[in-house]
């Protein structure tokens, strides 16, 4: 019998097999707090009459069975999935389940709010956790259409993809929503949210008028910024519209933010769940926060389009769904609202998260073989979003995006409510292109690793006598030789008094091992070369020493953010491979850090610089850096404008990288309100109690004191992450214990994994670098998915730089773990790789 983990061979064999028509979900969510019962009615064909198949559906057990109206035996129900009796060409299943609610973010998941003891309810359902709240045929190519219908407590608002049918009273404090019936969809994108939500409604007119929703718990509600996130979700719509020349393909929008979300958002249809910190802020944020917020809700409106009304046939396209969908965000957010530097924030913080996972040696195809749902979650990474997005963005550059629109919205017109596959959208663009894109895909989808790019100059006289773009192979897989074409732009700045003028960009075909640029031969040599100017294309860059030179002393005074994101991402992944130590980078970031306006790329650099000093100084500097990098975000933080972004950067960064007793002190004076301007609220207020935490300066009772002040969802997880990072022995065994022993929380689970591994308290860790190890296997049989995979990642020794621990990794993987699940395996192998690359950026620096 298949369990959880379905096969695409299954998943292709029961297509053979039936086909979907429709499903009625009845839920019953008021009989207990541990379990709800669901009844399930699904009409489908049975392609081949006679033969048999199963169906998926997770419970504790199954209360009636009956297929075409009769009962049948479920005695050996495993959990996971039910075989069916004999199909018959037109079949009605009825399955009437007990099924737990879920704590992990998977399924139907139950959460209880401190605030107000108030009981919330949500679903996630991607990749395969449908069959955790009904019985369905749970893969994306079997859709239907959907009646769903809840029993729930009177004050509940009952949420899901479309709108309420009608509303009964069912005894004195119960009522039944049913839900009217949907357009035919896949399940992952079914949902329900039920509980004491407030909300607020506003509608959007274009091609038709949608109503739009927000909700909220009733605690939190207060918080909402419904004027900017229905103004952003607007804009979307309008530009969506237009440009995929077709209409919001269902019925009403709701947004809603949920509690204890393993993800950033999930485009149900008309019932997109977010993650409550990306939608919501109680606090002060940055600009930077607002514009991901933005992206994120453009992102999920994109996949109404891309994957909701057209959707990949098998999990192995969700590289084009999630890829597609970070596109058309960053595209929306950067031309239809006022945060109009998406792209350089996308290449601060998204990109560079796509070129980490691609130098990794798990690192994998951006169309990669999904064998199994195991396989999804695994490659749900910065390859399939971030990567997929800039090789994208270079397709539209290749097809010309009138091209590329043109194909896109025959695509949508043609298969709108079916499934398809990649080659059915390169069949549309290669059509309005006129291009062949088979090579484009050999050479950008099916292969891994990213290439290095870097200039080749001979100078004669003050001109450039050559000047040449060497293409290396990717590091990773070993053994590539992959060289790819691309297409983008060089230019060359001049030192202008304080500043770094652009004096020309021409545009470049690179291809093979060295492209020469004819055009600026007999040019003056400029004081800085940036290659992919206008970063169009996917590639590490590289700096030649001129270059390097006006950075060290100039970087501040390019007035470009998108070719200053560029520098700042390839000097940073310069110390990460070691070839520029992290004391020259730390040099180069604290003379321009204070000038920088973008406060996407401050953000990022304040975390890069503490990374750095933890996992890539020699340890001989690591201290005097420590205290010069704090230092320095003392002066920038006070020389901030009062209530600005930066202030808040800074400050944030000041408290994590405060090293010497009189910094440390600092903490605490900011925290009692002596920077002028920042508002030490509630966010902000518990960064500065944990990083004062960190160091010993305060304990476990002005923790709950803290928390006395702070009960709410939110300060119960920085509570427990607060615990965790006291830096005593019996703190770290008790967080070590809770997290490998206890049944906690998603939530609660990964503030205490964050709390436990805390990069100064390396020597407290050293103890369970053996444990770990030694609980791996049996974490990973016991545990969920999502907690089994949060701990073994969380929980890496990766802040244990040495040759030591390296091989104790390795020791894991040749030995104890050599037959381990391949999910986990990865996490190891990934860990490992990051300890050789700390090593080796270590020795650069020593």
């Amino acid at each position: 019998m298949p369990g959880k983990n379905l096969t695409r061979d299954e998943a292709a064999t029961r297509s053979t097999l039936v086909k979907t028509h429709s499903y009625r979900i009845e839920l019953d969510l008021i009989s207990s707090a541990e379990t709800f019962v669901t009844k399930t009615t699904i009409k489908f064909s049975g392609l081949k009459p006679g033969q048999s198949t199963f169906i998926d559906a997770v419970g504790k057990r199954v209360i009636a069975a009956t297929l075409n109206g009769v009962a049948f035996d479920v005695k050996d129900y495993d959990g996971q999935s039910i075989l069916l009796p004999a199909l018959a060409a037109e079949n009605e299943l009825f399955l009437e389940i007990e099924a737990p609610y879920s704590n992990t973010g998977e399924g139907l998941h139950r959460f209880v709010d401190p605030a107000d003891n108030e009981v919330y309810l949500y679903t996630q359902f991607e990749t395969g956790d449908a069959r955790q709240m009904y019985a369905c045929f749970d893969q994306p190519d079997q859709k239907a259409t959907f009646t769903i219908s809840a029993i729930t407590p009177k004050h509940w608002e009952v949420i899901s993809n479309y709108d309420v049918d009608s509303v009964t009273d069912v005894g004195t404090d119960s009522k039944l929503t049913q839900f009217k019936e949907s357009q035919v969809i896949s399940t992952y994108v079914t949902a329900i949210v039920a509980g004491a939500y407030q909300h607020v409604h506003d509608e959007y007119v274009g091609e038709k008028t949608i109503p739009l929703g927000i909700y909220a718990r009733k605690s939190f509600f207060q918080y909402v910024d419904a004027e900017n996130i229905f103004k952003v979700t607007k804009q979307g719509f309008a530009y969506f519209e237009k440009t995929f020349g077709l209409a919001y393909p269902f019925g009403k929008y709701d947004q809603l933010a949920v509690a204890e979300y393993n993800w950033g958002a999930m485009e149900n249809v008309g019932c997109v769940t977010f993650h409550e910190d990306v939608l919501i802020f109680r606090s002060k944020v940055t600009e930077s926060a607002r514009l991901g917020r933005a992206s994120t809700i453009l992102h999920e409106m994109a996949h109404m389009w891309f994957g909701d009304l057209v959707t990949m046939k098998w999990w192995e396209d969700l590289w084009l769904n999630e890829s597609f969908a970070e596109w058309a965000s960053y595209m929306a957010t950067s031309e239809a609202t006022q945060y109009t530097h998406a792209w350089t924030e996308f290449n601060a913080l998204r990109k560079n998260w796509a070129y980490r996972q691609d130098q990794l040696s798990t690192t994998h195809p951006i169309a990669t073989e999904m064998k199994d749902l195991e396989d999804v979650k695994t490659n749900f990474d910065g390859i399939s979003y971030a990567k997929g997005a800039s090789v994208l963005q270079q397709l539209v550059e290749h097809v010309g995006r009138e091209n590329f629109i043109k194909g896109l919205r025959i695509y949508f017109t043609k298969h709108a409510f079916k499934n398809t596959t990649l080659n059915d959208l390169m069949v549309e663009l290669e059509a309005t292109s006129g291009r062949d894109l088979k090579p484009w895909a050999a050479t950008w989808l099916q292969t891994a690793g990213v290439n290095t790019l870097r200039p080749e100059i001979e100078i004669e006289s003050g001109k450039y006598k050559k000047l040449a773009i060497k293409q290396e192979a990717p590091t990773m897989p070993v053994g590539s030789k992959e060289l790819r074409p691309h297409r983008l732009r060089i230019a060359l700045f001049d030192i202008s008094g304080t500043e770094l003028v652009k004096r020309k960009s021409v545009p470049l075909d690179v291809a093979g091992a060295l492209t020469e640029v004819t055009e600026l031969k007999g040019e003056k040599e400029a004081d800085l070369v940036l290659i992919n100017d206008g970063d169009l294309s996917y590639a590490k860059l590289r700096f030649d020493d001129r270059s390097i030179a006006t950075l060290k002393s100039h970087l501040g005074g390019l007035n470009e953010p998108l070719a200053r994101a560029l520098i700042w991402a390839s000097l940073w992944d310069s110390v990460r491979d070691g070839e520029l130590s992290t004391t020259d980078y730390i040099a180069i970031a604290l003379n321009a850090l204070g000038t920088e306006t973008d406060i996407s790329i401050v953000s990022a650099t304040t975390t890069n610089i503490t990374t750095a000093i933890w996992q890539y100084a020699s340890p001989a500097h690591r201290d005097a850096l420590r205290a010069t990098v704090s230092d320095s975000l003392s002066k920038f933080l006070k020389a901030s404008t009062a209530g600005s972004d930066h202030q808040l950067a800074f400050a944030r960064g000041f408290a994590e990288s405060a090293a010497t007793p009189e910094q440390s002190k600092e903490i605490l004076e900011i925290l009692n309100g002596s920077i002028k301007g920042l508002t030490v609220d509630a966010e902000i207020r518990w960064h500065f109690v944990i990083c004062a935490v960190k160091r010993g300066l305060l304990g476990s009772a002005e923790i709950d004191a803290e928390l006395a002040k702070d009960n709410t969802a939110h300060g119960k997880q920085y509570g427990a992450l607060a615990h965790a990072a006291i830096p005593t022995a019996a703190a770290k065994q008790k967080a070590f214990k809770s997290v490998t022993e206890e049944t906690l929380s998603n939530t609660i689970h990964s503030y205490t994994c964050r709390g436990f591994n805390v990069a100064m308290q390396s020597e407290l860790l050293t103890p369970f670098i053996d444990q770990y190890f030694l609980m791996l296997i049996d974490l990973w049989n016991t545990k969920g998915y999502e907690i089994a995979e949060t701990t073994a990642t969380m929980l890496f020794p990766g802040f244990n730089v040495s040759d030591t621990t390296l091989a104790k990794a390795q020791n894991w993987l040749d030995v104890t773990g050599k037959d381990a699940p391949g999910a986990l395996r990865r996490v190891i192998i990934e860990g490992r790789d990051a300890l050789a690359r700390s090593l080796r950026a270590q020795k650069k620096d020593a």
